[in-house]
C-alpha cells in the first residue's frame, strides 16, 4: 500500500480542474531546495527521484507529492556562541543584558550558523479525489499534513477542506466494540488498542494481543475508555484508527508487487490505495454514528 498513515480531510466545495490544469498550478510552487540563512522549504516535487511527472491521475484521482526540507541547527552550538557573543559584550559593556537583548543574541547566533547547518528532508505524498470529496495525506504528524494544505491552497488560489468530523466521539463505539464484540459488518478487530482513565489520566497500551481477553475487559469495566483500536476491514486492510480519524499502520493483507517499471508499480500502488480507501472511509464514518455537517 502507497500510504502507511494518512489524514484525510473533506472538500468542503466541489473542485473541478483537468491533470493538466493542476499541473500547471503546481510549477508555481515548485521545492526550491533551502540555502543561506533561509531554514526551512516546502513545495512540489516529481513523483519519482528528481524524474517523471508531478502529477499522476488514476481514476479521477491526483496523486502529488511535497518535499519538506529544514534546516536544523543543535540547541547546544547555538547556546555556546551565544555565550561567547554575551561574554564578548562584556567585555565592553559589563552591565547585565536584559532577556531582549539575550533573545536578539540568541537570534543573531541562530542566523549565523544557519548556513552550515545540514539539511533534514522528508517526502509526503496526498492525493485530491473530487469524486469522493476527499484530500488524504500520508503523514502520520499534522504539521506535515498542515504545509502540504497550505501550499496546495497556494497553489490552486482557494481551497476550503476540514478534518472529518463525526457526530459523536470514536471512543464510545470503540469501546462498545470491545466490550461486545458487536462489530460492523465487513469489519473485525485486530491486535492492538490504547485505553485511557479520563479521570485519572492512567493509560494501558495494548500491541499484538489479543483484544478478547479478560484483561482488557476489566480494564474497560473498571471506566477506562479506548482511544486507539486496530481493525481489519473486509479480510484485507489492516489499519489503526484514533479518536481524530487518524489512520496508523495502514497495511494491506494480500498486495504483491509483480510491476517491474517503477512508473507502473507507482500508478498500481496508488490505484489500489485511493480504490480501498474510497471504499473503507465511508463505511467507518457511518459504523462510527455519523458525519457531523461541515456547515
Amino acid at each position: 500500500m502507497l500510504f502507511k498513515n494518512a489524514f484525510v480531510y473533506r472538500l468542503v466545495e466541489d473542485v473541478n480542474f483537468s491533470k493538466e490544469q493542476l499541473l500547471l498550478k503546481l510549477k508555481d510552487q515548485i521545492f526550491i531546495p533551502t540555502s543561506g540563512i533561509r531554514g526551512s522549504s516546502f513545495g512540489w516535487t516529481t513523483l519519482k527521484d528528481n524524474e517523471g511527472p508531478l502529477v499522476l491521475e488514476v481514476s479521477g484521482r491526483y496523486l502529488m507529492k511535497g518535499k519538506r526540507e529544514e534546516k536544523v541547527v543543535p540547541t547546544s552550538a547555538i547556546n555556546d556562541l551565544m555565550i561567547e557573543k554575551i561574554e564578548h559584550r562584556k567585555s565592553s559593556d559589563p552591565r547585565v543584558l536584559r532577556n531582549s537583548e539575550k533573545l536578539r543574541i540568541k537570534e543573531e547566533a541562530t542566523i549565523e550558523l544557519l548556513p552550515r547547518a545540514l539539511p533534514k528532508s522528508k517526502e509526503i505524498f496526498g492525493y485530491v479525489s473530487p469524486r469522493d470529496s476527499f484530500l488524504v495525506i500520508n503523514s502520520s504528524h499534522t504539521s506535515d499534513a498542515e504545509l502540504f494544505i497550505n501550499c496546495l491552497r497556494n497553489s490552486l488560489g482557494s481551497l476550503l477542506v476540514t478534518p472529518l468530523r463525526l457526530k459523536e466521539n470514536p471512543s464510545k463505539y470503540f469501546t462498545q466494540w470491545l466490550l461486545n464484540r458487536n462489530l460492523p459488518e465487513n469489519i473485525v478487530l485486530g491486535d492492538q488498542c490504547d485505553l485511557k482513565d479520563l479521570e485519572k489520566g492512567a493509560t494501558v497500551t495494548c500491541r499484538h494481543q489479543d483484544l478478547a481477553t479478560r484483561e482488557i475487559r476489566n480494564h474497560l469495566e473498571s471506566g477506562k475508555i479506548c482511544t486507539k483500536l486496530g481493525l481489519i476491514w473486509q479480510g484485507r486492510l489492516r489499519v489503526t484508527v484514533d479518536t481524530n480519524l487518524g489512520l496508523r499502520q495502514l497495511r494491506m493483507e494480500t498486495t504483491e508487487k509483480s510491476e517491474e517499471d517503477i512508473e507502473a508499480q507507482l500508478e498500481a500502488d496508488f490505484a489500489e490505495t485511493s480504490s480501498v480507501l474510497s471504499e473503507f472511509l465511508p463505511g467507518l464514518i457511518t459504523a462510527l454514528g455519523g458525519e457531523a455537517s461541515t456547515n
